[in-house]
């Protein structure tokens, strides 16, 4: 089983001249998003320095705890790797921007790698540990323009003209930004934007995914999933995506890290897990019963509670357990009846889709074992019949002489 890091141990050594970029790359410098390089690269594209060079001034152990993501400890072993390599340690960096505003709900990050025939990559980062990150999140179900949204695409227009051909990507919250961005940047960059990924990045709106803004973008898209993959299904994409394997389970398949890798390439299959189709029928079904209005009063009231525990980060929280719980409580009870009626009802629904997408995949299941059973029963009377005549042959008794 191997993935990223992996990667960059066999094809590190190789240059872009000797092995072209390819969708394995676009994974790796979509992740690389992740580090926080605050404090040595900045927002000013004449601040320029090789990976090496980055990797050489920053402190993993300087980074405040509460900040760091699940992603954190492999982030430092795909830096060190990168920086160790042929392939990426003389990769010019700039444009780095990190953005954390609860007041705003917005979390927001982009880097920009410079490939060695002067493409530009502009990495958008995804959901990170903060609280305002995952609202941001919820928020794209129902809000036309998210702040995160909005920041994408200013970040191309400021930065980018038409001297720059561009590669865009992201993972998770990531894609959905690199997506938006391409869509909703000037026109006259457009024509420079050679490829968009987005790595298990969530849908949008449906008036979004069906305009024609989007869909003139959309023969650029590569949109690639995990196998269980419960945020790239969100919302609509409208466009197919390719499925890779996970060597993880449930929602830690939406971990970069746990992609297999083959060659330059992921390997494939060709369709979900029963629990991701589970999990989407799930989700699907729920997000359709809410209108906007239910979905901002139930995702309000669930991170305002949230935001009750006086944590900025899930680990900050989860360290201060005792307070948290205290504060939320008090946050539950102070709840709007008009909020609580919206929760309780959103609660029902999904309840409601969770029992029926059960029932749908256990009816599936059944049809699916009485189909093979079917088969396997046909299979064997065809092999008996072929085999009847030859095996009676050898069972005939000589006949008596008169």
């Amino acid at each position: 089983m191997a993935n990223i890091l992996d990667y960059l141990d066999w094809r590190g050594d190789l240059s872009f001249e000797q092995s072209p970029f390819n969708e394995v790359d676009g994974l790796i410098l979509a992740q690389l998003s992740y580090v926080f390089f605050d404090g040595i690269l900045t927002e000013d594209f004449d601040n320029i320095l090789t990976l090496s060079e980055v990797h050489s001034r920053l402190n993993f152990d300087s980074i405040d705890e509460k900040l760091r993501f699940f992603s954190f400890d492999y982030d430092r072993i795909l830096l060190q790797k990168m920086a160790n390599s042929k392939r990426f340690g003389n990769m010019p960096l700039t444009g780095y921007v990190s953005i954390t505003d609860p007041k705003n709900e917005v979390q927001f990050a982009a880097l920009t790698c410079i490939l060695d025939d002067k493409t530009k990559y502009i990495s958008y980062r995804g959901t990170d540990a903060s609280i305002v990150g995952w609202r941001e999140d919820f928020n794209l179900s129902y809000m036309t323009r998210t702040a995160g949204q909005k920041y994408a695409v200013d970040y191309l227009n400021r930065h980018f003209g038409t001297q720059d051909d561009m590669i865009l990507g992201g993972h998770s919250k990531g894609g959905n930004f690199a997506i938006y961005a391409a869509v909703y940047c000037n026109s006259e960059i457009q024509p420079h934007i050679k490829k968009i990924f987005s790595f298990d990045g969530p849908g949008f709106r449906n008036e979004i995914a069906n305009s024609k803004e989007y869909r003139k973008m959309l023969g650029l898209i590569a949109s690639i999933v995990p196998k269980t993959s419960i945020v790239g299904q969100l919302m609509t994409a409208n466009v197919e995506s390719r499925i890779v394997l996970s060597i993880d389970h449930g929602f830690m398949q939406h971990l970069s890290y746990n992609w297999q890798v083959l060659g330059k390439k992921f390997e494939y299959t060709n369709e979900f897990s029963s629990t991701g189709k589970y999990i989407n029928k799930v989700m699907q079904g729920w997000l359709s019963e809410l209108d906007d209005n239910m979905r901002q009063e139930v995702f309000t009231a669930v991170f305002d509670v949230l935001d009750a525990s006086e944590s900025t980060t899930f680990t900050e929280m989860g360290e201060n357990k005792r307070r948290s719980t205290a504060h939320v409580l008090k946050a539950i009870a102070a709840m709007s009846p008009e909020r609580q009626k919206a929760t309780r009802q959103a609660l029902k629904y999904f309840l409601e889709n969770s029992k029926n997408a059960l029932l749908d995949n256990l009816e599936s299941s059944k049809n699916a074992l009485l189909d093979n059973l079917e088969n396997s029963k046909n299979t064997f009377i065809e092999s008996l019949e072929e085999k009847a005549p030859e095996k009676l042959a050898r069972l005939r008794l000589p006949k008596n002489d008169p």
